[in-house]
Parts: structure tokens; sequence; C-alpha cells
């Protein structure tokens, strides 16, 4: 997939927060996948489609250039391709196993590049504005991934896990807790721990500005 399937997504409007998947649309995914693992690559253009936004929303939140998300958004759905022969759809669903090879892929990134956080002083700007975008549009979209990304820093690594499962992949708690070896209460409590520590680390942040 070339980067200019990963920019079709950012003039959409991003969803609402909605945990879980309806149940035919969950069928309807597996059976795209299990077409995918075939070699049906119209299956897997429908499940680029599909999950292209979620994947790069996830990952934008976790980097600071628009470009790298972009970029890594690609990354994650060859690495997908690569090991679709390998895709078995029990126990997991399809966009667990995608969450995996998400998270894995971004953990990769700073591990091979040894990127700084957030924290440290930021790039010139020189380097990062697209010259053929509005200035001020991409600055205040970069200013609020740098703020979401610094707001997830206050959260734990399993809040955050848990977090990025349910709201940016629509995991339904069941998986999550399939997929960190918890009970769904012990889910349960994260997410509403997590989603607490954000609401106030974001209502403070707004009260300074």
């Amino acid at each position: 997939m070339g980067r200019t399937s990963a920019l079709r997504t950012k003039g959409a409007a991003p969803d609402k927060p909605r945990p879980g998947l309806d149940p035919a649309l969950r069928s309807a995914v597996g059976r795209l996948a299990e077409r995918a693992a075939r070699q049906d690559l119209a299956a897997f253009a429908d499940l680029y489609r599909l999950y292209a936004p979620q994947v790069l929303r996830y990952i934008a939140a976790r980097v600071w250039n628009e470009e790298e998300a972009e970029d890594l958004t690609n990354t994650v759905f060859a690495k997908a391709l690569a090991a679709l022969d390998r895709y078995r759809p029990d126990p997991a669903q399809f966009s667990t196993w995608l969450y995996t090879i998400t998270q894995n892929t971004v953990i990769d990134h700073y591990r091979r590049r040894k990127l700084p956080g957030l924290e440290d002083p930021a790039p010139d700007l020189e380097s990062v504005l697209d010259p053929h975008e509005d200035p001020e549009g991409q600055v205040l979209r970069d200013e609020e991934r740098k703020r979401l990304y610094q707001a997830l820093l206050q959260l734990t690594p399993e809040q955050r896990q848990v977090i990025g499962c349910r709201f940016f992949f629509n995991l339904p708690v069941s998986e999550v807790a399939r997929l960190m070896s918890k009970s769904e209460g012990a889910i349960k409590a994260l997410q509403f721990r997590g989603l607490a520590r954000l609401r106030r680390y974001l209502t403070s942040e707004q009260e300074v500005a």
C-alpha cells in the first residue's frame, strides 16, 4: 500500500468510541480475513479500508510526526499481508491480531531508531511541516497529537493497553481480557481508572490554557 492510501483516511471524520464490533460485522470481518488468507487481494483491500483509520489514529497518538504515522500504518498492513497465511480466527478475532501487529510495529519503531519521547525538545518546525498544507492547521494538529500523547503517558502501561484496545481498535472486554490474560472485571477496572486519569489530565490542561 502506498502512502496515498493512508492519506485518504485523514479527511474522514473521526469515529466516536464504540468499543466492540456488531456480531454481524465481526462475522463479515472473519470471512474477509479467511478470504484474504487465501491471497484474495480484494478481501485484504476491504480489510484495509475498514481498519486503516483505526490503525492510523492509534499510531498517530504515539509518534510525533504525521508522516511517520502514515508510513508505520502502511508497514502494519504490509506485515499483516505477509503473515495472513498464519492467521487463525480462533481464538483471536482479526482486530485483536491486527492490534498486536500494530503495537509491535510501534515498539520496534522506537527501539530501532532510539527515538526521544515527547518530553524532549520538539524538532525544528521546518523539518516536519508539509509545504503544501496550511502551516497553522498542521501546527494545531501536531499540538493535539502531542497533547494526546502526553495524556496517554499519564497512564500505567496496562491502562494504556486497555484504552488502546477498547477505544482505538473497538475490542470487546472479553477479547481484551483474553489478550491480556486477565479477568473481565480487571479490564473494566483498568478502563475506568485509565479514563478517569485521562479526564483529570485533559481537564487540568484546559484550565491552564
